[in-house]
């Protein structure tokens, strides 16, 4: 008997927006850099581990949080 292997897809959100993912091959910081063109916001974010929803592992971004002026 042979064992079926299920590859789940990849999903970023970002600023509640679901970005596809570019390449399987790259990893998920890759990925950051990668969108970061698109998305300046993204520079100096963080790629939080995946969680799983339905057959995708979603990897949130968070946004580098510097503080309040003042």
């Amino acid at each position: 008997m042979t064992a079926t292997v299920l590859t789940l897809s990849r999903v970023f959100r970002f600023g509640g927006r679901d970005l596809d993912d570019p390449s399987p091959d790259m990893t998920p910081a890759e990925v950051l850099r990668h969108y970061a063109r698109l998305f300046p916001r993204m520079l100096g974010a963080k790629v939080i581990e995946p969680v799983l929803e339905g057959d995708k592992h979603v990897y949130a971004i968070k946004e580098a949080n510097y503080g309040d002026k003042g």
